[in-house]
């Protein structure tokens, strides 16, 4: 006689979710996406291959797919990264260079073009923090590009310094290249306050304080 109680039928485990399928250049920037904010948040030593699948859901192998290696993930990650605040920085020059408002004045200039720099910071916090902030670990060829990347931001405002020290009448003992490194320094703490604390420092309390510096008490 059969038990009335029959075996209940075997339960299957959930189907394994796999991450939607996208264009090869596409993987590549989710990937980058992913490596991005593991930098962020802990640091280069905590990017790995396994790491960056998890965060992006996908597999190690289709990690493998995009990037041969953790340190081809790197290379890629700075280069982008790189690449994007130059663009940001021609943005702020540009950006400054055609409103109307600012005129061609050197004192009109550089604070707008702070000003637009700045927004460019807050806008991708993540990319601005391997720059203005102590990243951990960094690999030495990676922290020899960055240091590069960081210099070559120094171009557009050594330039607009220079326009600036051409208008001040008693500038002639003013070093420009040891005036560039000063302020460049003013900047990267302005940077570093506004991605730290944008709630207790905005824009506007950082540009009222370099305007005066700068035009405020001459």
């Amino acid at each position: 006689m059969a038990d009335a109680k029959q075996a209940a039928p075997h339960e299957q485990s959930p189907k394994r979710k796999y991450a939607k399928r996208l264009q090869p250049a596409d993987r590549r920037e989710q990937l980058l996406d992913a490596a991005l904010r593991i930098v962020a948040e802990a640091g280069f030593t905590s990017v790995s291959i396994a790491a960056v699948a998890e965060r992006g859901g996908v597999t190690r192998p289709v990690v493998y797919d995009s990037f041969g290696s953790r340190d081809e993930l790197l290379e890629a990650l700075i280069e982008r990264e790189t690449a994007r605040m130059a663009a940001a920085v021609a943005r702020s020059v540009a950006e400054t260079a055609t409103t109307p408002e600012f005129g061609t004045a050197a004192s009109e200039q550089l604070p707008a073009m702070l000003g637009y720099f700045l927004t460019e910071v807050c806008s991708m916090p993540d990319t601005w923090r391997l720059v203005y902030f102590p990243i951990d670990g960094v690999p030495s060829v990676l922290r020899e590009r960055l240091a590069a990347a960081r210099d070559e931001l120094r171009t557009p405002l050594r330039q607009a310094l220079g326009l600036w020290l051409a208008d001040q009448p008693d500038a002639d003992g003013v070093d420009p290249v040891v005036l560039a490194q000063v302020v460049q320094g003013i900047i990267q703490t302005a940077a570093g306050l506004v991605l730290d604390r944008p709630d207790k420092f905005g824009i506007d309390r950082i540009l009222a304080l370099f305007d005066y510096l700068f035009f405020g008490a001459a």
